[in-house]
């Protein structure tokens, strides 16, 4: 239970994939800080877990803020003909999607899953730590700014990715029991380009990565 747990908890921010996640075990497995192991076939890009941490002690969540203070900006394809400025994430930004993160997790977690967000470190805390690493838009800002003259309407495929690293680790002792880096897309189908939906979007893949979590710590607790 505590493998499977913890395979299921470190690849919850992840994209779906079919393999079954294995944890590298024996002389040749790839090991950082000394007890996280490599996930193989993990649902991430990038996973490692501690096969022996006991993840279902843990019943209550904190969640730190998310972190937006070095975020690459990875600028549209488009922006040298539709663009006047590269795209830039403003204060304003960061405090919407630090806000936009913690509405999802608390939704997912507290209100639909019964793990009560907690302010304060316990035996039975998990504490989850996630960082925004990149943003790829597909179009740029939607301000009079960025956007060419009569180009205020834009039509993209998709909003664009968001890419994360998160941390799960032990609230009182700060012992790091997993971490996993991947990415997510807003999707394929076109549609108008502002920020009124890129928002939305955003939203959207908040919420999948905090459903994803749920779901994984309803397996650690043997709810599914």
């Amino acid at each position: 239970m505590r493998l499977i747990g913890a395979m299921a908890v470190t690849a919850a921010l992840t994209a779906a994939c079919s393999s079954t996640p294995t944890v590298q075990t024996g002389e040749g497995a790839e090991v950082i800080g000394g007890t996280l192991h490599k996930v193989d076939k993990s649902r991430a890009q990038l996973a490692y877990v501690d096969p022996d941490a006991d993840l279902g002690k843990y019943n209550k969540i904190l969640i730190r803020p998310l972190g937006v203070d070095n975020i690459e900006v990875i600028q549209p394809p488009s922006s040298r003909s539709t663009s006047r400025s590269n795209w830039e994430i403003t204060d304003r930004d960061k405090a919407a999607l630090q806000q936009a993160y913690r509405d999802a997790m608390v939704k997912q977690l507290q209100e639909r899953g019964d793990y009560p967000i907690v302010t304060e470190p316990g035996d039975d805390v998990l504490e989850i730590a996630a960082t925004i690493t990149a943003i790829a838009p597909t179009a740029p800002r939607d301000d009079s700014r960025s956007r060419a003259t009569g180009r205020s309407t834009v039509y993209t495929e998709g909003a664009g990715s968001i890419a994360v690293m998160v941390v799960y680790g032990d609230s009182e002792t700060g012992e790091v029991l997993g971490l996993a880096k991947d990415s997510r897309s807003s999707g394929s189908y076109w549609g108008q380009n502002n920020s009124v939906s890129n928002m939305a979007e955003v939203r959207r893949i908040f919420a999948s990565w905090a459903i994803q979590i749920r779901d994984g710590l309803d397996r650690v607790h043997g709810k599914q």
